[in-house]
């Protein structure tokens, strides 16, 4: 069962200052002599962001505080954008069809993703990814065998799923790019200072990055 989502984006443009940063769930056990025994929980990184803004109090109640209380704090997940990092295509470039590899299936059906870390030699894991789960309407193309499709192709933009009609050869190479939002949820509450008769200071707030949406 899916987990519960708002399919709105956290509004970036009261944003005064955000940082954000990657984890890994990563299980280190240590013996007695030192010898460190490394496991690593998942393979992929979870964002966390921290929010600091400032805005007057119609701004703060309407936008801000109106997701919070549509997502019941920490309960609906919500598209957050990352200035940083929203495209397939070197982090912030625009989307090519040859972006990304897509995992091949017999179904036609395909899963978009982002892999990072590619700058220099893959580890034996291989390269870590991020599953897309939440692509940008109309920015999503794609390609067999480095030829654009330019027909045949859906996109669930709820899932990041697309369809290839017909299904592609098990052989053939798909490769997609696109635009893309963050699933996160608010991992903090949003405390409120009255600054003066007209301006509210939010302080900050933390949100995390939903794997499974």
């Amino acid at each position: 069962m899916p987990n519960p989502f708002l399919e709105e984006r956290l509004p970036v443009n009261v944003r005064l200052g955000v940082s954000y940063a990657d984890d890994y769930e990563v299980l280190i056990t240590t013996t007695a002599s030192g010898a460190e025994y490394p496991k690593l929980i998942h393979p992929f990184p979870v964002r966390e962001f921290h929010v600091n803004f400032t805005t007057d109090k119609a701004d703060l109640w309407a936008r801000i505080l109106s997701l919070y209380h549509r997502a019941r704090k920490s309960y609906y997940a919500f598209r957050v954008k990352c200035l940083d990092d929203f495209s397939t295509n070197g982090f912030t470039g625009t989307p090519t069809p040859l972006d990304q590899p897509l995992a091949n299936t017999a179904s036609g059906v395909y899963q978009l993703r982002v892999f990072y870390g590619t700058n220099g030699a893959a580890p034996s894991l291989g390269y870590p990814s991020r599953t897309i789960y939440k692509p940008v309407a109309g920015t999503v193309v794609a390609a067999k065998n480095g030829v654009t499709i330019s027909s045949g192709l859906s996109v669930d933009t709820t899932t990041g799923l697309i369809t290839i009609t017909p299904a592609p050869l098990i052989t053939d190479a798909i490769t997609a790019g696109c635009q893309f939002d963050i699933p996160c949820r608010f991992n903090s509450k949003i405390e409120v200072t009255a600054v003066d008769i007209s301006l509210r200071d939010c302080h900050s707030f933390d949100l995390i990055e939903r794997l499974n949406p």
